[in-house]
């Protein structure tokens, strides 16, 4: 009996190893995960300020565009068969609504990245709650699901950048950690307990790996490369898309007044 007691101990301490390693592995693969999606939220940011104002330029003057076009067709159609129709809202009203209801739909700016100072804390402070807070550490079931919903409230925090609820997120867990039994559970049970969490782990590393492997295929984190390979050779290609948007507005714009004075004339 000593001698499988003795195997049993020695996998136990095999498999800690293991998943510690696994552990760590996660830690890093999330925090990389979340340091590339930052970069693509502050190129978000940057593609808003230079160039997406402009399309929302251009696409409400091809809204206006097509109204007047319907409209002038309508009135046409009437006036070809003597029919009166019914009435219209003047031109100024219609847009107005058109603008409100394009101000009320906008999707909110997103906030500019904090200081780099600031980040490189709020990634220190998040792998720590990662290592020690991973529902990986759980020594049952129901300390699993406490884990499991406090990662993922670790998780919002940092991707708000909130230092606060990082910080309070660390002493909650000090106070969790406090409260814990000190009685392991038999080697052979911590042993199975021990392979389910490595299993699991891996599943999560390969689930993070997909997610960092398909990123470069969002079209905004292509447009992105194409920027910086753009700098290299001198170019400032949003500073292109911009003025090539100008040129668009302009000709928008000035179809848009032929319209309107047509469909004033009718």
């Amino acid at each position: 009996m000593a001698p499988f007691s003795e195997s049993t101990a020695e996998k136990v301490k095999r498999l800690r190893l293991e998943l510690d390693e696994l552990r760590a592995q996660l830690a890093e693969a999330e925090a990389e995960l979340n340091s590339q999606l930052e970069d693509v939220q502050a190129f978000e940011f940057r593609f808003e300020a230079h160039v997406g104002q402009l399309l929302d330029q251009l696409a409400t003057l091809e809204s206006e565009v097509n109204s007047y076009l319907t409209q002038i067709k309508l009135m046409r159609h009437q006036q070809s068969f003597g029919n009166s129709g019914p009435a219209f809202d003047p031109v100024e009203e219609q847009f107005k609504q058109t603008w409100q209801q394009t101000e009320e739909t906008a999707v909110p700016k997103p906030p500019p990245p904090p200081p780099a100072a600031t980040q490189a804390q709020l990634k220190k402070i998040y792998r720590q709650l990662a290592r020690q807070f991973h529902p990986d550490l759980a020594i049952d079931e129901a300390d699993r699901q406490y884990r499991t919903d406090k990662m993922a409230a670790i998780n919002d925090a940092y991707k708000a950048q909130s230092m606060v609820e990082l910080m309070a997120l660390a002493e909650e867990l000090e106070a969790h950690q406090s409260r814990q039994p000190a009685a392991p559970p038999p080697d052979q049970e911590m042993a199975q307990a021990l392979q389910e969490e490595i299993d699991r782990c891996r599943r999560r590393l390969r689930s993070l790996d997909n997610e960092l492997q398909n990123l470069p295929n969002r079209s905004m984190v292509e447009l992105a490369l194409q920027v910086k390979l753009a700098q290299r050779e001198g170019r400032d290609l949003l500073a292109e898309m911009a003025r090539d948007l100008e040129r668009k507005i302009a000709r928008k714009s000035a179809e848009r007044d032929m319209l309107r004075a047509q469909f004033n004339n009718l």
